[in-house]
């Protein structure tokens, strides 16, 4: 797998579990106190969020770091 698709893998699976909490993105990005221009780039893998955005982001979702940055076949997009 590339670096893109892992990215891209990542970022479904923030946005699945965001959206399964009803959460909207600019609501989100305030929760967990990220520009949300940059969460739409990370939820799009466009962006390359580092560990502790990622910690800001399981955080918010109650979510384990490992679990978002575990891609699998259903989150690919």
């Amino acid at each position: 797998m590339k670096s893109d698709e892992y990215r891209k893998a990542i970022g479904a699976k923030v946005r699945i579990a965001r959206r399964a909490r009803g959460i909207s993105v600019e609501r989100f990005a305030l929760m967990v106190g990220i520009d949300r221009n940059y969460l739409r780039d990370i939820e799009y893998g466009r962006a390359n969020p580092t560990v502790d955005v990622m910690a800001k982001i399981s955080d918010g979702l109650e979510t384990p770091v490992w679990e978002l940055m575990n891609p699998t076949k259903d989150s690919r997009s």
